[in-house]
C-alpha cells in the first residue's frame, strides 16, 4: 500500500509540474506529447537486454514530454524539451516510475540550433529510420554500440544547405564517463524521416563518448511501399581492449494497413555483449492510423555461448 501511495504521489507531482509549466509558458509555442505502449512478451532465457526470462507485460520506453520554443527577437528563439520515461504501470513494486530522457534548453536562429542538457548523441541520432524494431528487444542497440543518450552535453544542429546538414555533440571532461572530453559528429544528406525525400544518408563518428570510439555509415531508401536500410559500423572501446565491425539490414513493405518487416543485425566487437552476436527479427504491424499501431514480432539472438528468443504482441499509441 505504501508503494502504491508513493507512486500515486509521484504521478500527481509530475502531472502538476507539467500543468504548471504549460500554464506558465503561455507566451511560448509548446506541445505536450508522448507514447503509451503495452507489450505482452515471452522470452526464453533472459539474455536479451530490455526483457526478462518468461512471460511478462512490458511498457517499452513509454514516455511523456513537453517541447516548444519562445521567440526572443526577430531572428532568435529559445527552444526547450522536458521528457521522461514512464515505467510505473509495468510492475506494482516499481519504486521509480519515471526516468530521464531528452531534457534540454537552448537557442535557435539563422546559425542553426544549440541546446544544453541530456540528449541523444548525434551518433545515435544518425541511425535515422533504419531500425524497424526501435525501442523493443529487437532494437539494433541489442548488439550495435553507440546508441547512447548522455547528460551534460552540448548539441549543435545546423540548417540544411543543398540537402545536407551537420550535427555535433560535445561532452566536457568533467561530465564524461571515461574521464576525458568526448564528441560526436554527423553529416546528413537527404531526409531522416523519409517524408520530403525518399533517401537518407549519414556519415557519423563518435570519439570517447560513453567509452566508445566508432565510425558508421547509414543509408535508407524508400520507393513506393518498399523501404530498405543498411548500416555499417567500426567500433573500438576507448581502452583499446575491444574492437570489431557491426552490420544492420532492414526491409519493410506496406500492404494497405499491414506492414511486414525483416531485420538482421551482426556485431563482433563484443562491446554490447561479451561475445560476438547476430540477431534476426521478423514482424508484422497493423497501422490503424498515424497514432495507433498493433504489432507482432519474433526475434532470435545468437551469441557465441548463449542464445535467446522472444515473441511479443503489442499496442502502441502516440500523442
Amino acid at each position: 500500500m505504501t508503494t502504491i501511495l508513493t507512486q500515486t504521489k509521484t504521478y500527481l507531482a509530475a502531472s502538476v509540474a507539467i500543468a504548471c509549466f504549460a500554464n506558465s509558458a503561455f507566451a511560448a509555442d509548446y506541445a505536450i506529447y508522448g507514447k503509451a505502449e503495452v507489450q505482452i512478451a515471452n522470452t526464453d532465457t533472459g539474455v536479451m537486454r530490455y526483457v526478462d526470462e518468461g512471460t511478462q507485460i512490458e511498457a517499452p520506453f513509454s514516455r511523456i514530454g513537453i517541447k516548444g520554443s519562445h521567440k526572443l527577437t526577430e531572428s532568435l528563439k529559445a527552444v526547450f524539451k522536458y521528457e521522461v520515461q514512464v515505467k510505473g504501470f509495468e510492475h506494482d513494486d516499481t519504486d521509480e516510475p519515471f526516468s530521464a530522457r531528452n531534457t534540454y534548453l537552448g537557442l535557435a536562429g539563422n546559425f542553426g540550433e544549440v541546446v544544453v542538457g541530456r540528449n541523444d548523441t548525434r551518433f545515435k541520432y544518425s541511425e535515422g529510420k533504419i531500425d524497424g524494431f526501435n525501442e523493443t528487444q529487437a532494437d539494433i542497440a541489442q548488439l550495435i554500440p553507440g546508441q547512447d543518450r548522455i547528460g551534460d552535453t552540448i548539441t549543435y544542429s545546423s540548417k540544411t544547405y543543398g540537402g545536407a546538414s551537420l550535427a555535433l555533440t560535445y561532452a566536457p571532461k568533467d561530465d564524461s564517463s571515461n574521464d576525458e572530453a568526448g564528441f560526436a559528429a554527423t553529416i546528413i544528406y537527404g531526409d531522416r524521416a523519409l517524408k520530403s525525400k525518399t533517401y537518407y544518408v549519414a556519415i557519423s563518428h563518435v570519439d570517447a563518448l560513453n567509452k566508445l570510439t566508432a565510425s558508421r555509415v547509414v543509408a535508407t531508401w524508400k520507393y513506393d511501399n518498399l523501404q530498405l536500410g543498411g548500416l555499417f559500423q567500426r567500433s573500438e572501446s576507448t581502452d583499446g581492449i575491444k574492437e570489431g565491425n557491426g552490420y544492420a539490414l532492414s526491409a519493410s513493405y506496406t500492404i494497405d494497413k499491414w506492414l511486414p518487416k525483416l531485420q538482421y543485425v551482426k556485431d563482433d566487437s563484443k562491446i554490447r555483449h561479451a561475445e560476438e552476436g547476430k540477431q534476426w527479427t521478423a514482424g508484422l504491424d497493423y497501422v490503424f492510423d498515424k497514432q495507433t499501431t498493433a504489432y507482432l514480432f519474433y526475434t532470435d539472438l545468437d551469441l557465441e555461448l548463449e542464445s535467446d528468443n522472444s515473441i511479443a504482441l503489442g499496442l502502441k499509441y502516440k500523442f
